[in-house]
This record gives C-alpha cells, structure tokens and sequence, in this order.
C-alpha cells in the first residue's frame, strides 16, 4: 500500500543557534517560548509540495536567562497520494510533524557540542486546536453501531 505522503528530502536553509554566555548552570532554566510557523506550497509542474517550517525559540528579556538562543528554517519536498483529499492540511500537521522531529534531532546534534547541556525541542502537536465546546471527533450514530456490534459479537 502505497502511504499518503512521501518525503523526497528536507533541508536546513537557516540555522542560528547561540549560547547565552550569561546563562548559569545550576540555576533553573526558564521556559523558552517556541513560535512556529509553516507554509506550504505546491509544484503542479513536479508535483512536489514544499513545506516551511521555521522555528524561534527566544528568552523573553535580559532578566529570563536561557541556555540557547535558537532560530532556524527547515523545508521538506514532499509528495501526497491522489487519493488525499486535502494535502495542504495533511502537509501542515504530518510534513510539519516530520519536519520538526528532524530539526529537535537536529538541535541536539549541534548544542551537545556547546557549553550548556543539549537541547530538546518540546513535543508540540500541529493539528488544529478545536473551537471552545467542540470535540476533536465528535461521536455519530454509525460510530456507536458499530461498537455496539463489536460487544454483540
């Protein structure tokens, strides 16, 4: 069976990653906090889709001390079955996931040769948050039958 998405290659245009020379080990870490941000285009030429993510991660001022200062672009060339109804949704949640596994893999590559300890990407979720009340899969009259016979049987 043939998977819903393929990835071609992934790259790394733009890394930036600095050691805060005014970091103390010892004292507790603030948390960094993590923007992300993804595109996705598509080659109807190729058929390739491109993925861009970029990930910042920043202290929040002078007096919130954090090991790394870390900015960087991943992009990944992906291709989508036929059969996928909608690839940019599939992109930005399941390319996007693939991308940013790659770059925490990455970043502990590069800052396990800094000074400080090396660094973890925290584990963020790219699917869409639901509105206030909603559920993220709301249960239907078939989805309770067949459970029901599944019990039966």
């Amino acid at each position: 069976m043939k998977p819903p998405l393929t990835v071609k290659e992934y790259f790394f245009p733009f890394v930036q990653v600095s050691a805060d020379p005014e970091f103390t080990p010892g004292d507790p870490a603030e948390q960094i906090d993590f923007e992300t941000k993804v595109g996705v285009d598509h080659n109807p030429e190729n058929g390739l889709y491109q993925v861009n993510l970029e990930i910042t991660a920043l202290p929040e001022n002078e007096k919130k001390r954090t090991p790394y200062a870390i900015h960087l672009i991943v992009v990944g060339l992906f291709t989508v079955s036929d059969k996928i109804d909608d690839p940019v949704q599939l992109l930005k949640v399941t390319g996007a996931s693939i991308l940013y596994s790659a770059a925490r893999e990455f970043l502990i590559t590069i800052t396990s040769r800094g000074p400080w300890a090396p660094f973890f990407l925290p584990t963020i979720s790219f699917l869409p948050s639901p509105a206030e009340g909603d559920e993220l899969v709301k249960p239907t009259k078939e989805r309770k039958e067949k459970k029901k016979i599944a019990k039966e049987k």
